[in-house]
């Protein structure tokens, strides 16, 4: 009786475990082909001797080429050697290594100009060791947010004590080693011996890290929520991709190796691992995505980028993926007519021709290979036609972020292009007075945007909320990329440095802007790699977070988080509000993931690397008492996400009538926000009234009045009247302090 009872649960087990391997399975062959596709991609990557971000081969090669050298003939290849260990992870071996050439050299009895540097990879080494033991296996929520503090400072000390130890060697043996001087104030703050401890001589005095003023910490909860996924640099997206009103969440990852996931919010707190379910399992790739309904059904579409920075290693598709509505994605590259081999990062959508579709810009990495730049005009029948040289946007560059925006409020989308190592390009839509044919017209010297030369995040916002869009490109100059870590230490120290800064453009309303970058407070050097902006506080203004980094190891400098000051200039808040995360930072998206009013912040952080993965991040906002206002928008004519309209607010506060304005799209490079409209109305008594201005071929407007303070609404083109929204206020998971 007994056998046959355990018998009938195994069968049911058995029975359970089949079905629920065969739903997680279940792909369109669409989806299959480009997941077949890309594993066999990442297969010969790893077989390739030169693959920059697989190290197996380099490292085999490089142990041939030392094999049988005596100790004197090694130098050189020894530190090639090392260098790639630390890639690859294997941090003990590095130690080894270097230990034993240094003993049997004797050059192990103190730091000198003949073994100084293998003294900077054993420190990094060791400060790595300290990483991987307690950063990544013994993870918390305040895990390399700088300054260590709480449950931030390691737990297993020994080897970042290890790596306190050469670095205050290398410092007493070059004193102006600026990079010698971050790691060292860094493993201070492991230990939990900063300031009080650390070498004068060297220190990085705390009050460089102050913020510029009092600003309540954001927690991070992605690992209660279950959404601290580890893994390279990449983009991530906050949508409601299921249509139950909550945000969702998706990530993708450059590497090949790494799968994108799919978070869908549980309404309970936390987030569940839908990617299997989903249909996308093993959908690797992609350093960029952006989230948009490309077919107006009503359902949230992904389109993924892939190949950025790989050179002739990213000759790889982009991925359309199609919501099917019923929880399931499907790649439709082929079929839509997007399927290209070519390096890209940056796409941005947009309806160029207002015909009620949304078009795309891929933007591509071109070099000796030449691969231009493409626009593809949606067809509104599931497929796309490819237009650039047609309508003048034939491009040769090397693309880093490419953003719409409306410079001139014609409603016309116009385009700007980051470009690395080049002049930045900003063209302008036009409409021909005799033909009425639509074109983009080039016009980047007399607009004043060329700068900065070498560039890469960008965006269009209002930054000063006076109803014309400004523009945001950040400097990123990484030529001399072992040195950022220098670099920044000298700027903490306010010594001189060199490097490319951000700009910001004020918008003069004659299709020209002005350089505000040093009147504003931005001339900092932030070496940003991806970023967005949203209302921190909303108070109206809205504020950016800048993810840093560079593909080197050792590039560990702070994300950072600035707040707009009514229009007027940027203070820094990452101290205070607990943003200044080392790791490289990427996809940063901001959403109301609670449905609380304010905006929370979730992001994609690693690095390139093979060892250089970590923990994204979500930041829970924790309220500042001001009003707002959330705009679901609908189009009917307009495209069915209203990417491109525009939301003007009018509303008393403090007995003066101010307006705020709101562009709808996904924000900025390398993170899409969430297309539903979530306003700032600061201390706002009532609302006067919301204008909608519609991205539509007969540029319709449509006023609502008598909308409430802290209210969801629903607008639907057309509709007289604004539907409210009831959605649930969630309780996110806490991590115990």
């Amino acid at each position: 009786m007994i056998r046959a009872i355990l018998k009938c649960i195994l069968g049911i087990i058995l029975m359970l475990s089949f079905a629920r391997c065969q739903f997680q399975t279940k792909q369109s062959p669409g989806t299959k082909a480009m997941v077949e596709y890309l594993a066999s991609k990442a297969d010969s990557a790893r077989q390739a001797t030169s693959y920059p971000y697989f190290t197996d081969k380099m490292l085999r090669r490089l142990q041939v080429s030392l094999k049988g050298l005596p100790p004197s003939m090694k130098a050189g290849k020894l530190l090639d050697y090392a260098l790639v260990l630390i890639l690859k992870g294997d941090n003990e071996t590095c130690i080894q290594e270097i230990e034993t050439y240094l003993t049997q050299t004797a050059n192990n009895n103190g730091i000198n100009a003949r073994n100084d540097r293998f003294y900077k990879i054993l420190a990094l080494a060791h400060l790595r060791r300290a990483e991987q033991d307690n950063c990544i296996h013994h993870h918390s929520s305040r895990s390399c947010i700088v300054p260590l503090s709480k449950d931030g400072i390691h737990q297993q000390q020994e080897p970042a004590e290890t790596a306190k130890k050469y670095y205050e060697q290398l410092l007493q043996y070059d004193a102006t080693d600026y990079q010698s001087w971050w790691f060292y104030n860094l493993t201070h703050m492991a230990t939990g011996t900063y300031p009080q401890a650390v070498n004068p001589d060297f220190l990085i005095p705390p009050t460089a890290f102050a913020s510029d003023l009092d600003f309540p910490e954001f927690k991070n909860v992605a690992n209660a929520c279950g959404v601290a996924t580890r893994n390279h640099a990449g983009g991530s997206s906050l949508a409601d991709f299921n249509n139950d009103g909550l945000l969702d969440i998706f990530t993708s990852s450059y590497s090949l190796a790494d799968p994108a996931h799919l978070y869908l919010n549980d309404g309970k707190g936390g987030f569940t691992d839908a990617t299997a379910a989903a249909g996308i399992a093993n959908l690797t790739g992609g350093l960029n995505h952006v989230h948009a309904d490309f077919n107006n059904d009503g359902w949230i579409d992904i389109f993924i980028a892939r190949g950025a920075w790989l050179s002739n290693y990213g000759h790889l598709p982009n991925s359309l993926l199609i919501n099917t509505g019923d929880g399931h994605f499907e790649d439709r590259t082929e079929e839509a007519g997007l399927l290209r081999y070519k390096p890209t990062g940056a796409v941005a959508v947009a309806d160029i021709d207002l015909d009620g579709d949304l078009d795309i810009f891929v933007g591509n990495e071109s070099t000796r290979d030449r691969n231009a730049s493409e626009l593809y005009l949606n067809q509104g029948n599931g497929h796309f036609e490819e237009v650039a040289k047609a309508w003048g946007l034939q491009l040769f560059t090397y693309v880093k972020a490419a953003v719409w925006g409306d410079i001139n409020n014609d409603q016309l989308p116009d385009l700007f292009v980051s470009n690395y190592g080049q002049k930045n390009i900003l063209f302008v839509s036009r409409i021909d007075s005799q033909t009425q044919q639509q074109y983009f017209e080039e016009i980047t010297v007399t607009s004043n945007v060329a700068e900065p030369r070498f560039s890469f995040t960008s965006w269009f916002w209002d930054y000063n909320q006076d109803g014309w869009q400004d523009l945001l490109v950040f400097g990123y100059d990484n030529r001399q990329a072992p040195l950022i870590s220098a670099t920044i230490t000298k700027e903490l120290l306010d010594l001189p440095t060199k490097g490319e800064y951000p700009r910001l453009y004020l918008n003069q309303q004659t299709e020209s802007f002005q350089d505000v970058t040093a009147k504003t407070g931005l001339k900092k050097l932030l070496y940003t790699m991806g970023g967005n902006f949203g209302d921190l506080d909303n108070d109206g203004y809205p504020d950016f977070y800048a993810g840093t980094g560079e593909f080197n190891i050792w590039a560990t400098i702070p994300n950072k988080m600035y707040r707009n000051a009514a229009g007027q200039f940027f203070q820094d808040v990452t101290t205070a509000g607990g943003f200044g995360q080392i790791q490289k930072g990427h996809g940063v998206a901001f959403g109301d993931i609670d449905n609380d009013g304010d905006q929370d912040i979730y992001h994609q952080v690693g690095g390139a690397v093979e060892s250089d993965v970590f923990h994204n991040m979500l930041f829970e906002n924790p309220g500042f008492k001001n009003h707002w206002i959330k705009i679901r928008l609908q189009g009917t004519t307009a495209n069915r996400s209203a990417i491109g309209a525009k939301i003007e607010i009018q509303v008393l506060e403090q007995g003066d009538t101010t307006r705020h304005f709101h562009w709808v799209n996904t924000g900025g490079s390398f993170g899409a926000n969430s297309l539903i409209s979530e306003i700032g109305l600061g201390k706002a008594t009532t609302i006067d009234y919301v204008k909608i201005y519609w991205p539509n071929k007969n540029k319709t407007t449509q006023v609502f009045r008598n909308l409430a303070l802290d209210q969801n609404y629903e607008i639907v083109e057309g509709k007289a009247n604004a539907k409210v929204l009831q959605l649930p206020l969630i309780l996110l998971h806490q991590n115990p302090e």
